[in-house]
């Protein structure tokens, strides 16, 4: 199977899109390709959610792959997108190493409020996936939205300097072209899956959430090989959640 992967030469600018991941949809781009836009009018979040990009230096990214759908858990492909989201900050943020963390499965968090949002979307066809990476994240500014104020923060308390942005959008392919090729062994799975447990909002946490039509409460234990997250009840009962629901939170 001919795996297509980013390719730094296949990179977009735009000066304005509705959304990164509808743009890079369409047939007449090749897989392999990326795009940056400095605006989007329409971004797109999970469900029926829309992604808010905020301050003066957002980056909005939108890249395009194809992966065999025989090697690849896409629960685990979304987790492992997030942590190489993290170690491009970690790159060329180090002192966020303190306070930013994956929540899992596809949400950037500094300290305990919103800087970046993942959305995976992919098309199953003739045993491969057709996925878009959609990656938002918000580096700095100077106001937030009072109705967001208290879930949305920044990376940063400074503006970026020039350049800084195409440099880590080189940086973030090259980190996620390694976290799909990561996906392929089972033992470096397992070694990044320690590394984003350790990196973890949820580590250690109790969460309460809506299961098989029902509210359950539990600690969080990890992520198994899947992607999936692992919790236990209060009850001692043993959960796999693929995904969370609209009544997720960290008690």
């Amino acid at each position: 199977m001919e795996y297509r992967l980013l390719k730094t030469e296949l990179g977009h600018r735009l000066p304005t899109v509705t959304s990164t991941n509808e743009w890079i949809r369409d047939v007449s781009i090749p897989f392999g390709s990326w795009v940056i836009a400095d605006e989007q009018t329409a971004g797109k979040g999970r469900g029926q959610n829309v992604w808010q990009s905020l301050g003066e230096d957002p980056l909005i990214f939108s890249g395009k792959i194809r992966i065999s759908a025989a090697e690849i858990s896409l629960p685990l492909l979304s987790i492992f997108v997030s942590s190489a989201v993290l170690k491009t900050i970690f790159h060329f943020f180090p002192e966020r190493e303190t306070d930013t963390t994956v929540k899992w499965p596809n949400d950037i968090y500094r300290n305990d409020k919103k800087v970046g949002g993942i959305l995976v979307q992919s098309e199953f066809i003739n045993g491969v996936f057709d996925v878009v990476v959609g990656i938002g994240l918000n580096f700095f500014g100077n106001s937030i939205p009072e109705i967001i104020k208290d879930k949305a923060t920044f990376l940063s308390e400074k503006p970026l300097e020039e350049g800084v942005l195409e440099r880590f959008a080189n940086q973030l392919i090259l980190d996620l072209n390694q976290s799909v090729i990561s996906l392929l062994d089972q033992g470096q799975v397992l070694k990044d899956l320690v590394w984003i447990e350790d990196h973890s909002l949820l580590k250690h946490k109790v969460i309460e959430t809506e299961w098989q039509s029902r509210m359950v409460r539990g600690r969080v234990l990890g992520i198994d090989e899947l992607g999936f997250l692992l919790i236990m009840t209060e009850t001692g009962e043993k959960i796999e959640l693929m995904d969370t629901s609209p009544k997720f939170r960290i008690i």
